[in-house]
């Protein structure tokens, strides 16, 4: 019979095997746990904004104005002014009301103004020759891009619930039922920013410089990328490079679209009273910019509070974020200075941004506590 001590000295060494076996395999099986709920919790996620999108597809806002001018240039491709005036004239109630769609003529005025968005017209004309009407390829590209954007959200921040929630966020989900290239602009840009943010700089700036072609005003943003995010890491050459293609863009895009310029955009979109775009002549005075730009600001100003707040503190409290958020509040201050209007969809990229910064930080303060608990019980 085996003593006591032999008793005692196997069972010691069997369990000393079996702790050490359990050590080995114990960091293999937690990658694999981990990997195994990172890969469950993206496909939840993914399905998630997905149903989102569908929604968004099915049931979008039908009257908006845009979207039956982004129709009228697309059909304007294969058809003449007075056929597409005929078509989108009686196709919704708002059209049908609308006193400055009322002839061929005046619908052919108000044209360039909409034409300065190029790519976003050919991804319509593109997906209407597969068969889908041009509401329905209208309605599909918001859906996607809001798609598109919880996906960049999720990818930057890492965390898929707040992510989802952002997304069905009243502001930002709209941006999907509507007809107009804010939330394929949005999308673009985010995942331009991000790749610049990754130090994926030659692909940040060409995303960047592919919204120009969705939004113009995205000119902006490629310039302070540039300059902010980009300044100290790219050499000179190639920054004056991606400058020049960004103004050169515009530049194209008004030439040929005929665009009327800022001025008549401006009085056109804020001072009531004339007919056509074509009509307006007169400069814009001090005083009417100052009277717009003061009750578009006080209607906006509450909406922007929350993330003002939310800005300052991850500005404050994460100096990483901070270049990152001067791009946004410069480029927020920049858009409203040139075009105050009241509409939040024009400013959108920036709230994310925002939201961005702030989840990073909240991210980071809950690693910290994280290592300081542990720190903490280790003492």
């Amino acid at each position: 019979m085996k003593s006591f001590q032999e008793i005692s000295g196997s069972t010691s060494a069997r369990g000393y095997r079996n702790r050490a076996v359990e050590a080995v395999g114990h960091p293999a099986n937690a990658r694999a746990r981990r990997k195994f709920v990172s890969r469950t919790s993206w496909l939840v996620y993914v399905l998630f904004l997905g149903a989102a999108a569908f929604g968004c597809y099915r049931r979008p806002v039908t009257d908006d104005f845009d979207r039956y001018m982004y129709e009228a240039i697309v059909l304007g491709q294969h058809q003449s002014t007075a056929q597409v005036y005929e078509r989108v004239k009686h196709e919704s109630p708002r059209a049908e009301a609308s006193s400055i769609l009322d002839s061929p003529d005046h619908l052919a005025k108000l044209m360039p103004l909409y034409k300065i968005r190029p790519l976003y017209i050919f991804l319509i004309a593109a997906i209407s020759t597969l068969g889908m009407s041009i509401q329905h390829a209208i309605n599909l590209i918001s859906a996607a891009s809001l798609l598109g954007i919880g996906i960049v959200l999720g990818l930057w921040t890492r965390r898929l619930l707040l992510s989802a929630l952002i997304v069905m966020s009243g502001l930002i989900a709209v941006l999907g039922r509507m007809g107009t290239p804010d939330a394929l602009s949005t999308m673009v840009v985010l995942f331009g920013l991000l790749a610049t943010i990754r130090e994926r700089f030659d692909l940040g700036c060409m995303l960047l410089l592919l919204s120009v072609w969705i939004r113009t005003d995205n000119v902006i943003v490629v310039g302070l990328a540039l300059f902010i995010l980009c300044g100290r890491r790219l050499p000179a050459w190639r920054l004056t490079a991606y400058s020049v293609a960004a103004v050169a863009s515009v530049a194209v895009i008004n030439r040929y679209s005929g665009n009327y310029g800022w001025t008549v955009l401006f009085q056109w979109s804020f001072m009531p009273g004339t007919h056509s775009p074509a009509d307006i002549h007169t400069p814009v005075t001090i005083r009417e910019y100052a009277t717009v730009f003061a009750s578009s600001f006080a209607s906006l100003v509450g909406r922007l509070a929350i993330w003002m707040v939310l800005g300052l503190t991850a500005w404050s409290a994460s100096p990483a974020s901070r270049r990152l958020l001067l791009v946004a509040a410069l480029g927020v201050a920049a858009h409203f200075v040139l075009y105050p209007s009241p509409e939040d969809r024009y400013l959108v990229w920036g709230y994310l941004v925002v939201a961005i910064a702030f989840i990073e930080w909240v991210s980071q303060l809950s690693a910290n506590q994280h290592v300081w608990a542990k720190q903490a019980e280790a003492a």
